[in-house]
Formats: C-alpha cells, sequence, structure tokens
C-alpha cells in the first residue's frame, strides 16, 4: 500500500520538498551576512595553453563527442552519449600519449578492453581505451609527449563493431570535456 502511494505520490513530494527547500533559502538570503573572500596563493595553476599531439597517426574522427546529442551504437544498437572521440587511422594503429604524465590506471574491461589512463596535473586526465593490451604500461610509470602506449583494436566489446579504434577520453577537474578543444583533427 505505501509502494504504490510512494509510486503515484512520490514525484509530487520530492517537487513540494524542493520547493520548500527553496522558500526557506530564499527567506534566509535576504538577511544581511558579512563574508570575507581567502585567496590561497601558495598553490600555482598553470594557464598557459595546453598543446597536445594527436594519439593516432593520420587520424580520423570515427565517432565524435556529444554529452547532449545521441549517437547510434551499431554494436549494442542502441542510442546513447559518447564522452570521448573514437580515432582510426589507416596508417598505423600506434597509440602516444598525447602530453608528459603519469600513469594513474591500467586496466581492463569487457565493454571498453584494455585502457590507460594519464595524469597530466592540473586536474586534466586522458584516457586511452580499446587497445590491445597494457602490458608495456605499469601503473605510476612517466610516460612522455609521444610515447607508444599500446595499439588502437576492437578489445572493447561495446564498441567492437567499429573495427580497430581508440575510444580517446578527456577529463578536467573530475568533468569530461570535448577532446577537439585540445586537438584538431583531419575530417573536422
Amino acid at each position: 500500500m505505501i509502494k504504490n502511494f510512494l509510486r503515484k505520490y512520490g514525484y509530487y513530494m520530492v517537487a513540494i520538498a524542493l520547493i520548500f527547500a527553496v522558500g526557506i533559502t530564499a527567506g534566509t538570503s535576504g538577511k544581511k551576512t558579512q563574508t570575507s573572500l581567502v585567496i590561497d596563493q601558495t598553490e600555482q595553476t598553470n594557464t598557459s595553453p595546453v598543446e597536445m599531439m594527436c594519439p593516432l597517426s593520420s587520424a580520423e574522427v570515427i565517432k565524435w563527442y556529444s554529452d547532449t546529442e545521441l549517437f547510434y551504437n551499431s554494436t549494442l544498437k542502441q542510442w546513447e552519449s559518447h564522452r570521448a572521440v573514437d580515432l582510426a587511422s589507416s596508417v598505423s594503429n600506434d597509440v602516444y600519449a598525447v602530453l608528459d604524465g603519469t600513469v594513474t590506471d591500467c586496466s581492463y574491461s569487457y565493454e571498453d578492453g584494455y585502457c590507460v589512463t594519464l595524469s597530466h596535473g592540473d586536474g586534466l586526465f586522458t584516457t586511452y581505451c580499446s587497445l590491445t593490451n597494457t602490458d608495456n604500461i605499469k601503473k605510476g610509470q612517466r610516460v612522455k609527449r609521444g610515447q607508444k602506449i599500446g595499439e588502437a583494436s576492437t578489445s572493447a566489446s561495446n564498441e567492437s563493431g567499429e573495427g580497430a579504434h581508440l575510444h580517446f577520453a578527456i577529463k578536467l577537474n573530475g568533468a569530461f570535456v570535448d577532446p577537439s578543444n585540445y586537438l584538431t583533427f583531419g575530417n573536422k
């Protein structure tokens, strides 16, 4: 009986609670309070533009980044967002580090295949998935820009229908960002 009530009216109860919370917040925001802003200048943030190299030679994008538009995944036969770019090359499947960094993760999952994640500092991380393996890369290892970190393959089962490719993602301060903000691709 309670389950049926919550199924039927649960959304309304949440909406009323939110409206009530906003009303309380609005009522207290009119009071004058004095706040001070303290700026910690001990930590320096790099403000120079990041210049990444392309992780594949002569790479072409076979699936673009999108966190709003849905793409059809022909392998899974479903529509989904795509918070990375999928790159393929007719020249070579060698995958290179786009910047100097430290390996923070080497892993395998059935969905994403073999993956390597690099930390580049200032909250910037790059992830390379659908690799053949991660045998030559170890967690904690320092890599240089342009250093080979693997080869593109079909190890990601959720995109294996696309053929050998690299699933390349960038995170900045914990949020996915469009790699085309950092790289120029031949077919853009």
